[in-house]
């Protein structure tokens, strides 16, 4: 399988800058995923890898090999798009082959077999003589996915391919194709806006916003150490909770001085603040509940501070404060980040960077 390798891709259509020197390796076999919201680039940079767009600057090599002025078709790679793309007047069977066939050449018994032999795989073999308007949204999802995976190519491409189903559906089949790209062992790149679809199925979460690659890592890297508020802001439910610092050192937190030498903020994540009595080492701040959700476990609880900082803390059942109530929660000087202000990049924790901050829950 290819390893996939792109060095300072840049793309502009007319004055919108849409990539701005992305440069990422995806490694033989693995998963990754480029998660980013929308307008953030994510995919125009698939189109570039699989040749369906040509970079302004830079460079995609597959295996070493420079894909410039290879075009799309004699790529060794297959693309599942986000509307499936179903030829409406051709059953799945032909669906399937078709590329195969005129594709890749290959004869109709082998087409054939191969199409067979992934439906059955992926229990859709009842499905080879359905056209599309007589399949559901996600039977012609596993159809699209199954034409794909025949092709037998070694980089699968993913765009967008769950968005739009119910959320049952759209769980069920993010297992599905987890476990069919990881018997395939090929290397896949998948382009999503949706962090939980990133988070279960990659080994690694390329996140872009603004043509920008903000952070690569794997989902638990990204979860414990965002590099930037954006990623802090984007990973993560509830969001990291961020509050800006102002040049006196005043913040939502109590008794705090920020010694940095720059303005920053913090960032610390809602299981990591804690209702009640502060301990000896550790933040408290101030606020009264706006909003109580439910989740099943637990609740998310969220506050607003004097300040007017919105804070989500995480808060067992029986101990949930119900709205209006004044309530106080700590975090561990340990738990809480910080961020420069200017730039968005991560200067470490508290404790661990160096950083000269200094606070008292006294």
């Amino acid at each position: 399988m290819p390893v996939v390798e792109l060095t300072d891709i840049r793309k502009s259509f007319g004055s919108v800058r849409a990539l701005n020197g992305i440069s990422l390796t995806v490694e033989d076999g693995e998963n990754v995923a480029v998660l980013g919201p929308s307008g953030s680039g994510k995919s125009t940079l698939l189109r570039i890898i699989a040749g369906l767009d040509q970079p302004d600057r830079g460079k995609v090599t597959f295996d070493g090999q420079s894909q410039q002025g290879i075009p799309a078709h004699q790529r060794d790679c297959a693309i599942v798009f986000q509307h499936f793309a179903l030829y409406p007047h051709m059953n799945a069977l032909r669906n399937i082959t078709t590329g195969l066939r005129h594709g890749l050449g290959l004869a109709k018994a082998e087409a054939e077999a191969r199409a067979r032999d992934i439906t059955a795989r992926m229990k859709v073999d009842d499905l080879l003589d359905r056209k599309p308007r007589e399949m559901s949204g996600g039977q012609r999802q596993r159809i699209a996915l199954a034409r794909a995976l025949a092709r037998r190519s070694g980089l699968v491409l993913l765009d967008e391919p769950l968005s739009g189903l119910d959320a049952q559906l759209h769980t069920t089949l993010r297992l599905e194709i987890a476990g069919l790209l990881r018997a395939a062992g090929a290397t896949t790149i998948n382009v999503t806006h949706d962090q939980l679809d990133a988070l279960a199925m990659a080994d690694r979460i390329a996140v872009i916003d603004a043509g920008q690659l903000e952070q690569v890592g794997t989902p638990d890297e990204l979860y414990t150490e965002p590099a930037t508020t954006f990623v802090a802001a984007f990973i993560g439910t509830p969001p990291m909770n961020l509050l800006p610092v102002d040049d006196l050192g005043t913040s939502s937190f109590d008794h705090i001085m920020i010694k940095t030498g720059e303005p920053v903020t913090l960032g610390v994540r809602a299981e990591h603040l804690t209702l009640g009595p502060a301990a000896t080492e550790a933040w408290r701040l101030t606020g009264v509940v706006g909003l109580v959700e439910p989740t099943g476990l637990d609740r998310i609880v969220q506050i607003l501070t004097d300040r007017g900082d919105s804070v989500a803390f995480r808060c067992p059942i029986p101990a949930a404060p119900p709205v209006g109530t004044r309530v106080t929660v700590s975090a561990p000087l340990e738990a809480v980040h910080v961020y420069a202000r200017a730039s968005g990049r991560r200067l470490g924790h508290v404790e661990s960077a160096g950083i000269a901050i200094t606070a008292s829950a006294a």
